[in-house]
């Protein structure tokens, strides 16, 4: 474990359940939008309803029917 590592668990050891939960949910909004964007890059034209569909499929390796 690196420097860095053991740096970040001491920093969220200390915050709270919530606050936690909150950075991680901050954290997962930006990688959806980051998998959003590389989707889009890929694909210029795709409409809202496929890009739901590819990242779905590249979240969870298949393509459910929502």
């Amino acid at each position: 474990m690196t420097k860095t590592e053991k740096e970040y668990i001491k920093i969220m050891k200390n915050k709270t359940g919530q606050e936690r939960l909150k950075i991680a949910m901050e954290l997962r909004e930006f990688v959806l939008k980051i998998a959003e964007e590389g989707i889009k890059d890929q694909n210029s034209n795709i409409s809202a309803k496929d890009l739901k569909a590819k990242l779905q499929e590249r979240i969870y390796e298949s393509n459910f029917p929502f």
